[in-house]
């Protein structure tokens, strides 16, 4: 897989996601090929963080605990 063929805004948004980065590189070298040409069509950041979560989302719903990283300091003190 040469991923220099990759979109750079592409890029950054599968990187700046933890998750859908462990998924793209689970993926086949023909899987990322095609996810690689559905993104390169698009222009708007919009449309490539749609393409992103769709790596994300099971049954159609995001990975929650992933929304808001503040959140993991939310809750009771250990001592």
């Amino acid at each position: 897989m040469d991923y220099n063929n990759m979109p750079l805004n592409l890029g950054l948004a599968i990187t700046s996601n933890r998750m859908a980065m462990d998924r793209f590189i689970d993926m086949t070298d023909d899987e990322k090929n095609e996810f690689i040409e559905r993104g390169r069509g698009m222009m708007s950041r919009d449309e490539i963080d749609d393409l992103v979560n769709s790596l994300v989302k099971e049954d159609g719903k995001p990975d929650v605990h992933l929304e808001n990283v503040k959140d993991i300091f939310n809750g009771p003190s250990i001592g």
